[in-house]
């Protein structure tokens, strides 16, 4: 099956460009997590992502390291899916699975820590604390960049302290940015370069129930299209 994201690989070939029909960070599985309560608010939200042009969504359910194993995640996740995919129409946007990580002390050692990466790649979609990061979860962010089958992607990576940013990106971490952040007029200049740069991979909704996340899809496009 022809998707998105390329197979196994670590980036897009031109890292330059957002594709914007992807939305990389979604929370549209029914009952997984807080971003979607029902069937039908999940339909709801893939029909704005259909309406604001986004054709594949990567659904990535919050997963709390601290307090659920891999093996009952995937399974929650997996039944979650499993009955939204029985409702979705025909012509819907393609849903991925993944995951939303939750990054803590020790993370790189956690048992199938593989099965969360998003499906079909290598990519583990990591959160970070809105906190300065302390040195232990500095050196489990620099172990599990250093595993060779995972390349981790940065989390709405527009909401960290700006100078552990600027680090990840002197190490050639990829991030994800929220479209809304594109909204902000104080700091568009920065993002804008960071996209301009090969810094950022992925543009994300970040949805949960019915955000602004498509809405900020569409003006996202368009301030791409006369920026970069």
């Amino acid at each position: 099956m022809d998707i998105s994201i390329p197979m196994q690989t670590r980036m897009k070939e031109d890292s330059s460009m957002i594709d914007l029909s992807l939305d990389y960070h979604a929370h549209i599985l029914p009952g997984c997590d807080h971003g979607s309560s029902s069937v039908d608010m999940s339909l709801k939200q893939i029909n704005m992502a259909k309406e604001a042009g986004v054709q594949t969504i990567c659904a990535t359910p919050h997963f709390y390291p601290h307090k659920e194993s891999v093996s009952s995640f995937i399974e929650r996740r997996r039944q979650t899916a499993d009955i939204l995919w029985a409702q979705i129409p025909t012509n819907a946007p393609r849903v991925l699975l993944g995951a939303e990580v939750l990054i803590c002390d020790g993370m790189e050692r956690l048992k199938a820590i593989h099965e969360l990466c998003l499906e079909g790649t290598n990519e583990l979609l990591l959160e970070m604390p809105f906190y300065r990061w302390p040195a232990p979860i500095w050196d489990t962010l620099y172990r599990l960049n250093d595993l060779r089958d995972i390349q981790i992607v940065i989390a709405h990576a527009d909401r960290y302290p700006p100078e552990d940013i600027h680090q990840l990106i002197s190490e050639g971490i990829p991030l994800q940015l929220n479209a809304e952040c594109l909204r902000k007029h104080l700091h568009r200049k920065c993002y804008l370069e960071w996209i301009q740069k090969g810094y950022v991979s992925y543009l994300g909704s970040d949805i949960h129930e019915f955000g602004p996340g498509y809405h900020d899809f569409e003006k996202c496009r368009k301030l791409l299209c006369r920026y970069l």
